[in-house]
């Protein structure tokens, strides 16, 4: 009977693209997981990689037994999580990605919570903006500001959030005040990549096409530009909320906000959900802001 060694290894190297990223992902030397491949392949008396300098190749045989591995794998991972699910009690890592200031201000305070109360479980939380796929990348939940379509995730609503408009004193003084959305055509817009700025109209909402010298991936890198004047800002209340108490920013075009943007809490569409997994997600709607006791959307 053939075992499981060099099994993970195998489908590590399969799905990471590589030893060295393999290895990462383990939290292995790369060395070792070389080896553990090499010896499953002398055991089974078959080449199923293609080695090159730069990459990784399934052969034929392969991919025949990446796709067996791959279904053992998932069926070991149910079992263990219905033996966790038996003694009750969250055990292990959860990587969690979250959008950097909610993370910050939100989500880390809630899962430190959470750990206090189940002490067995250890966590990786990445606050980033980055939109990643949680499957691919190896997390267990994602924060995010919007609800992607996709049949393999399930989607939990925290809360719908305000976007607003926003600028200094000191460069509406200097660029004028929009009035409406299209008047952003002829302002500096500090932009986040792949964030359409859509607006509230009468009978629509449309996406309105903005340009601008200021593009970064990084909330608060965005807000510093535009409490210096550098231009007109469009992000989350979260960002923006307590600059617009103390007057240093000012909302504009207040009356074209859309009201569908939310917060939702998405993890994998898993017939058996991890007990650590499981419990934080119902753990997180209760702690973040916005509590819901909307069910689960599954993505398709």
């Amino acid at each position: 009977m053939i075992g499981q060694e060099g099994l993970r290894e195998f489908v590590a190297v399969v799905e990471q693209g590589g030893f060295t990223a393999a290895g990462r992902q383990l939290n292995v030397s790369t060395s070792f997981v070389s080896r553990q491949v090499t010896r499953l392949e002398n055991r089974l008396d078959v080449r199923l990689l293609q080695r090159t300098t730069r990459k990784v190749h399934l052969t034929d045989m392969g991919q025949v037994y990446y796709e067996r591995s791959r279904e053992i794998l998932d069926q070991l991972e149910s079992l263990e999580s219905e033996m966790a699910d038996l003694q009750e009690k969250p055990r292990g890592l959860v990587r969690i990605t979250a959008a950097g200031e909610y993370a910050e201000r939100f989500v880390a305070p809630a899962v430190a919570k959470f750990v206090k109360k189940y002490p067995e479980v250890s966590v990786e939380l990445i606050a980033s903006m980055q939109v990643v796929d949680i499957i691919d990348e190896g997390f267990d939940i994602a924060i995010r500001m919007s609800a992607l379509t996709d049949s393999s995730l399930i989607a939990r609503k925290v809360e719908q959030r305000r976007i607003m408009v926003c600028a200094s004193p000191a460069y509406l003084q200097e660029h004028g005040r929009p009035k409406t959305p299209e008047d952003l055509r002829t302002h500096n817009c500090l932009m986040f990549p792949d964030m359409p700025w859509r607006f509230k109209y009468p009978d629509r909402i449309q996406e309105v096409k903005v340009r601008g010298s200021w593009n970064s991936n990084n909330g608060r890198i965005l807000v510093a530009a535009a409490r210096q004047g550098i231009g007109v800002i469009r992000f989350s209340e979260y960002y923006l909320e307590s600059l617009v108490n103390t007057g240093e920013l000012e909302i504009v075009l207040q009356d074209y906000e859309v009201a569908d943007a939310a917060t939702w809490i998405i993890y994998p569409n898993r017939r058996h959900l991890p007990t650590r997994v499981r419990y934080l997600v119902e753990f997180l709607l209760g702690e973040l802001p916005g509590k819901t006791n909307e069910k689960e959307l599954r993505l398709v």
